[in-house]
């Protein structure tokens, strides 16, 4: 069982290192936000099928029925990540991801039995009020909107609810089973979507299919191991472990896009990192590391 909590809570680590290059990859891209979501999600899913067939394992019924919120909730956060990640700037959009695990660890306790220390909630306001800090710093590379930020909340909500019903779904199926089904029914429901919202679904050309691509493998690849720690890691730890991302998510944008950090903006970032790694150390008062 340890070995398991340790290779859970690995991958996940890992993980976050891999989904972080997500917000850098959507900015070199100039493909429409359902359009390239389409394609990323085909390109995922012809790799899941290729690798399900290898292994032996089937598709059933069951397993997207099992999967279908989480497949719902992925494919709109996805839409909605490209969307926030243009009108707003890489840093903004982890800082306010940076509340998930306050929101994660308001609800472990009614939904997976988690009972969080009361000093957490003080820990939780220090934390919102860094994130204030960090907004009113503004945004020095000037690609920052309120409606950027806007959105980056709510998508930050949306991620919780997959993680609730990725965590559930992970008690019965296997993770790569589970992460085909999900990414099927993405699929099923953007193309509609990119249909009637005038985008269609045309296939990128030339140097566009790179970030298409590149999305569906590095960040693709942190979603399924993601989904392989839920089963031995829970759901506090994962979303505390997720602070990984507002640390190295800025980092990347430094050294890839050349992101600039405000002065104020920057000690915003510090106190949400400083005041969320004080509540990684101690998440809960009863840790239990294995759901089921």
């Amino acid at each position: 069982m340890e070995s398991q909590v340790r290779n859970g809570r690995a991958a996940a680590t890992f993980a976050i290192s891999l989904m972080a290059f997500g917000p850098i990859i959507i900015k070199v891209s100039d493909l429409a936000e359902f359009r390239f979501v389409f394609w990323r999600l085909a390109a995922a899913l012809v790799v899941y099928l290729a690798y399900l067939l290898v292994s032996g394992s089937r598709l059933t019924v069951d397993a997207l029925r099992t999967s279908f919120w989480g497949g719902l909730l992925f494919g709109v956060n996805l839409v909605l990540f490209v969307t926030f990640m243009r009108r707003t700037s890489a840093t903004h959009a982890v800082v306010m991801g940076s509340l998930q695990p306050i929101v994660l660890l308001g609800v472990a306790g009614p939904l997976f039995g988690e009972r969080p220390r009361r000093s957490l909630y003080l820990w939780s306001l220090l934390a919102i009020g860094g994130v204030v800090l960090s907004l009113q710093g503004g945004d020095p590379s000037g690609v920052a909107t309120v409606e950027g930020d806007v959105l980056a909340f709510f998508g930050m909500l949306l991620w919780c609810s997959y993680y609730i019903v990725s965590k559930r779904a992970r008690m019965t199926l296997d993770s790569t089973v589970y992460q085909l089904c999900l990414t099927l029914v993405a699929t099923i429901v953007i193309l509609p979507a990119a249909l009637i919202s005038g985008q269609g679904v045309a296939p990128p050309s030339g140097a566009d299919w790179w970030p298409v691509l590149l999305m569906a493998a590095i960040p693709g690849t942190g979603h399924l191991l993601t989904n392989y720690a839920h089963a031995h890691v829970t759901l506090t730890v994962m979303g505390l472990i997720n602070l990984l991302f507002t640390v190295i998510t800025p980092l990347y944008a430094w050294w890839l896009v050349d992101e600039a950090l405000g002065g104020v903006q920057a000690l915003g970032i510090v106190v949400v990192v400083a005041t969320l790694a004080v509540v990684v150390t101690r998440p809960t008062a009863r840790p239990t590391e294995v759901l089921g």
